[in-house]
């Protein structure tokens, strides 16, 4: 399974979770998401084929110490945290573990936005974008105040001989390829 390819979401509110106020928690509960599975997946174990669901993944001690560089006993500690907190739901073996995001569907399908749903985010919608239609317009009113198209200041002098510049140094740089 490559876990290099896709991305997984992470929602601001996850600043305001206790998680979020030691870094090494932090560390690892991100590294967890993006070592989840995705979509199922499949795989061979004693002879049997087991099967990951989404939010799921295979790991141990050594491999999250190794990822992270937190020590193998803190890296347990951390993960027994986020299991008490209903972070994280545990199955343990001889040499691995199976961990399960508990709440993966709610914050990485591709259908959710994000925590809330239904109404409170589409109210949500509206009012930020209300306050960004307004403050776009305030700005643009401000703008056409103070800069007219003809009447170029010190600065925007100063910087068009380096845009110029760029371009060419970009035009060189693309004929050398050619």
């Amino acid at each position: 399974m490559n876990t290099s390819l896709g991305w997984v979401k992470l929602h601001r509110c996850l600043l305001d979770d206790a998680v979020c106020q030691k870094s090494a928690y932090f560390h690892l509960w991100v590294t967890l998401l993006l070592m989840a599975t995705h979509k199922e997946h499949e795989f061979i174990f004693n002879n049997k084929i087991q099967s990951l669901k989404p939010g799921q993944l295979i790991t141990g001690r050594k491999k999250l110490s190794t990822l992270t560089r937190i020590p193998q006993t803190t890296i347990e500690r951390i993960l027994n945290c986020l299991e008490s907190g209903h972070m994280i739901g545990q199955q343990k073996f001889r040499k691995f573990r199976i961990i399960t995001i508990t709440k993966w569907d709610n914050f990485q399908s591709e259908q959710s936005s994000g925590p809330l749903t239904g109404q409170q985010t589409d109210s949500w919608r509206t009012t930020s974008g209300q306050y960004a239609d307004t403050y776009k317009n305030e700005k643009n009113e401000k703008n056409e105040k103070t800069h007219r198209c003809d009447d170029l200041s010190k600065e925007g002098l100063e910087i068009q001989p380096a845009r110029e510049a760029n371009d060419e140094a970009l035009a060189r740089w693309l004929a050398e390829d050619d």
